[in-house]
């Protein structure tokens, strides 16, 4: 088996507060996009039938957990990989409005029902687009990679192996070492553990993962 290095993380009390701070100051758009969310998932399924907005808010919440941890405030720009109906990225992108996000998925539909919903957000730093992770050509010098259950790590090997110097932010289950097994190129995975915080069941063994190659001199 290969060996990758795993860091357990934890969130202070600073970057738990930062999560509350992105939801207060952008609680009218995060709102709107919530509603725009139901609305489309009615006639595309972009979330499971029987999500309400307090469902959708707890989703959004989840995604901006991604905003406040490692070196996510040193990155310019992110491509988010299998967004469905721009998770995380629409959120990111509402609260990050200096940072560019590119949105991908497979699926016409969706990118048609992101592209609406940017459109009535007013956000003029992110656009989604029909295509494949391993198929989109990353015009940014420097990026990282989100998502949100939307790719294994297996398959974000491949990409690193592309896109040596992109680190992943990923939102992820706590069955993610099992994913491990399966990948070859030797990762660095600093993790952490949302439901240490927050005893609500939706976020049960649910992490945020920051994931970049291992080099060879980070193997202690």
């Amino acid at each position: 088996m290969m060996s990758h290095k795993i860091v357990p993380k934890f969130f202070s009390d600073m970057m738990l507060e930062s999560v509350n701070n992105l939801i207060e100051v952008n609680e009218e758009q995060l709102s709107k996009y919530a509603d725009m969310l139901l609305w489309w998932n009615e006639k595309v399924n972009l979330l499971s039938r029987n999500s309400d907005k307090k469902s959708v808010e707890k989703h959004i919440v989840h995604s901006l957990f991604l905003g406040v941890v490692g070196s996510f405030a040193r990155e310019k720009a992110f491509v988010d990989i299998g967004s469905g109906g721009g998770l995380p990225g629409i959120p990111l992108a509402i609260c990050f409005p200096e940072k560019q996000f590119e949105l991908l998925d497979r699926t016409a539909r969706k990118c048609a029902a992101m592209n609406d919903m940017i459109g009535q957000l007013g956000l003029k730093n992110a656009a989604a687009h029909q295509t494949d992770a391993g198929m989109f050509h990353v015009k940014h010098a420097s990026f990282g990679w989100t998502s949100k259950h939307a790719i294994k790590l297996s398959e974000f090997a491949t990409l690193s192996e592309k896109y040596p110097h992109a680190k992943a932010y990923f939102l992820k289950g706590e069955d993610y070492k099992e994913e491990l097994r399966d990948v070859s190129l030797p990762l660095k995975v600093l993790e952490f553990k949302i439901d240490d915080y927050l005893e609500d069941p939706f976020y049960d063994g649910k992490r945020v993962l920051i994931l970049e190659q291992l080099q060879a001199g980070d193997q202690s």
